[in-house]
């Protein structure tokens, strides 16, 4: 745990009395930083309804807290996995060209993986980017630029993540909806962050800048949720997972 460096095991996690565990991709990752600024909102109401939230990063103690510094999520529910090996105990996929625990898709195939075994994870990273092995990307980010009419503003989604000025001055294209390059430019500060102290954030074994993440709701043990991150920006809707949580009833997994 990165508060006080407590070591718990992903078992003792999944053995919890209603938790939340969101198994976030590595610390610099969009999806990262996106996932814990769209939860913060919500943790009073999940302490309130008695449902606990951890969140495990994949990465090193130092990345971890500066993770949380950037993004203000609080240390007593962040983890830090050096290795990725709670993701791969899970199930969840690899990202492009890696063996995964379980088969999964085309691009963790033989013929790929062979086809791939001599580029560097930075080559990878930007074929998952350009949607290669990335389901959902290429969508998530032109939603980004364009806007979405059924999403909400982005400051009710991500409150104090934008300065108060650029939020007002989104306020041309009219209100009550995601407006164009709103979310990019949330996405543009994350970057930056990002991209500053990359060295820092991300994990030593680069290979796992690739591994994807997941979601799940456990209520005495029992998984009544889960999400599989399909690529980047595939990350679970935070408000569907809340709902989830909140109603406390089986759902099954999405894609």
């Amino acid at each position: 745990r990165v508060k006080d460096g407590e070591y718990e095991q992903v078992s003792e996690i999944l053995a919890k009395k209603k938790v939340i565990a969101a198994f976030l991709t590595q610390w610099g990752d969009f999806d990262s930083f996106e996932f814990a600024q769209r939860l913060i909102p919500y943790l009073p109401k999940l302490e309130e309804a008695g449902i606990e939230v951890i969140a495990v990063g994949i990465g090193s103690m130092e990345g971890a807290k500066e993770f949380a510094k950037l993004t203000s999520f609080p240390e007593d529910k962040l983890y830090a996995d050096p290795t990725g090996h709670s993701h791969q105990t899970l199930g969840f996929l690899p990202g492009f060209g890696r063996r995964g625990s379980q088969p999964s898709a085309w691009w963790n195939s033989e013929p790929v993986l062979k086809a791939t075994e001599n580029w560097s994870p930075y080559a990878k990273l930007l074929a998952m980017c350009a949607g290669v092995g990335s389901p959902g990307t290429l969508r998530e980010v032109f939603r980004g630029y364009l806007g979405d009419r059924t999403s909400p503003e982005i400051k009710e989604r991500y409150p104090g993540v934008l300065p108060d000025a650029m939020t007002k001055l989104f306020g041309v294209l009219g209100d009550g909806y995601q407006r164009p390059f709103e979310l990019a430019t949330v996405r543009l500060l994350n970057m930056r962050n990002i991209l500053t102290r990359w060295e820092t954030l991300t994990p030593e074994d680069k290979n796992l800048i690739l591994q994807r993440g997941g979601s799940l709701f456990i209520d005495n043990g029992k998984v009544l949720y889960r999400h599989d991150d399909q690529g980047i920006l595939g990350y679970v809707d935070v408000d569907t997972l809340v709902t989830a949580a909140t109603a406390g009833t089986p759902s099954n997994t999405i894609a």
